[in-house]
């Protein structure tokens, strides 16, 4: 009796985060937000971000086309959407930063996460910006060859 092989064809891995996800990473939820009693990013919000963070890595060291659909890496594009959203709400943060104090009671700030949300943005910029130039630079290299000049063997007196 013959064998008879059915092709499995695995699930290609998409690139395409979901306003879902990155809400799931921020842990942006009504629940998880007390004192908001909401969300603090709008789905709008989210979806601008991951825009700009493809815009963004658009512009690191060589120029190139990538898309939404077809950005290589699902994690460094979740990495680079959530750091737009700190920058951006850091920015509203120092907007509207108020302290205030009512007699001997320690002083209260309204907005006054600035500063974290500033150096949590800034260190997720950093980590993107640098994965976004190692991926191109190893795309270069597999589509150009790795080339060798013949220089490097020629012993110089």
């Amino acid at each position: 009796m013959p064998i008879v092989g059915t092709p499995v064809v695995a699930p290609a891995t998409s690139s395409i985060i979901s306003i879902d996800e990155v809400r799931a990473f921020l842990r942006d939820y009504p629940e998880k937000n007390p004192l908001l009693d909401d969300v603090e990013f709008s789905d709008s919000e989210l979806t601008t971000s991951v825009a700009r963070a493809v815009d963004f890595a658009n512009m690191v060291d060589r120029p190139t086309n990538w898309t939404y659909s077809d950005f290589p890496n699902k994690l460094l594009l979740l990495m680079g959407a959530v750091s737009y959203l700190l920058m951006s709400e850091s920015f509203r943060q120092l907007r509207n930063e108020a302290i205030y104090q009512d007699g001997n009671i320690q002083p209260v700030g309204l907005d006054n996460k600035q500063a974290a949300y500033a150096g949590l943005s800034q260190s997720l910029r950093a980590e993107f910006r640098s994965s976004v130039s190692q991926i191109k630079i190893a795309q270069n290299m597999e589509t150009r060859g790795f080339y060798r000049s013949p220089l490097s063997y020629r012993a110089w007196r």
